[in-house]
């Protein structure tokens, strides 16, 4: 039974891309989990990272993307959805140097048309706009969840905004991690998809919840090695669960996300920042194991 991880936040520029590869690497790598990457932007840059632009337009011309997925399969064609899911991508290997086990259904360019599409084809069946805009989101859900029984862990690469398909990943997830910038911007769109992920009114509603209870943690991105920065992590700290690792700006991050083509350690992929991925890995994989366990736990139960 899979782990679903969102990674999520209404604003853009938070690197929700290279975060959700970064954890795909960590818990591939050094977890030994078996990890589904489905990228639900349609910049496509998780994508580019991991199968390069070859890679990803070969796919596009196989209409093997996440588009054509949720287009094929949204009115119950009987179709494989492993059918959608390139294997073994990426160019990090483990110690024995074969590839890290890291799949991934790509993104494409055409999903936000895609999803207007099946509004419309809904909205033929209802005139009632909340009835067609929930029976897409609920049917994009039921379709990522087809993927739950052949990975330890899915994770969501979600757009920026408040698509079908990244409320749909918002609604399946069992944590959402929320990358986000050390300033003010970045602290009022955290508080925005914190209350989506909660279904709250207002932060007061949501301070009232306790931190251990909610299913998002929020992680800093793009560091600085400055006061400013550290003050801005513990005052929004203050509000929302934060993890402790945090990502700072090194060139190792930066370059990490070159695609070459050939298998490469961890390592030698992520130079200066190798520890800050091990440092993320250890934290996330432990939000793993809990979720996993309690999952387990409920399915016992019923």
């Amino acid at each position: 039974m899979a782990v679903f991880l969102a990674v999520a936040n209404r604003k853009g520029g938070v690197g929700k891309s290279t975060c959700s590869v970064m954890l795909a690497h960590g818990l591939a790598v050094y977890g030994g989990k078996r990890v589904l990457l489905i990228d639900l932007d349609s910049q496509c840059n998780a994508s580019l990272i991991l199968m390069g632009g070859q890679g990803w337009n070969e796919a596009r011309k196989a209409g093997k993307t996440i588009a054509d997925y949720f287009y094929d399969l949204f009115d119950g064609i009987p179709a494989n959805a492993r059918d959608y899911v390139a294997k073994n991508v990426g160019d990090v290997s483990l110690a024995n140097g074969k590839p890290a086990p890291i799949s991934l259904v790509p993104g494409s360019l055409l999903l936000e048309d895609i999803q207007g599409e099946l509004y419309l084809k809904q909205a033929s069946q209802s005139n009632v706009p909340e009835v067609v805009a929930n029976r897409v989101r609920g049917r994009m859900e039921s379709l990522i969840r087809r993927f739950e029984g052949d990975y330890d862990v899915v994770i969501l690469d979600c757009a920026p905004g408040l698509s079908f398909a990244a409320l749909a990943a918002l609604k399946t997830a069992d944590k959402v991690i929320v990358p986000f910038r050390p300033d003010y911007v970045s602290q009022l769109a955290v508080d925005r998809v914190a209350m989506l992920i909660e279904d709250m009114r207002n932060l007061d509603d949501l301070a009232a919840m306790p931190a251990e209870d909610r299913r998002y943690v929020c992680l800093a991105n793009y560091v600085r090695n400055d006061d400013r920065d550290y003050m801005m992590i513990e005052e929004i700290s203050l509000v929302h669960p934060v993890l402790e690792t945090f990502l700072p700006q090194r060139n190792g991050i930066a370059n990490a996300f070159d695609y070459i083509g050939q298998l490469r350690t961890i390592d030698v992929k992520y130079s200066d920042a190798a520890g800050d991925v091990k440092e993320l890995h250890q934290e996330i994989a432990r939000l793993v194991e809990t979720v996993a366990a309690k999952k387990k736990a409920t399915v016992s139960v019923s």
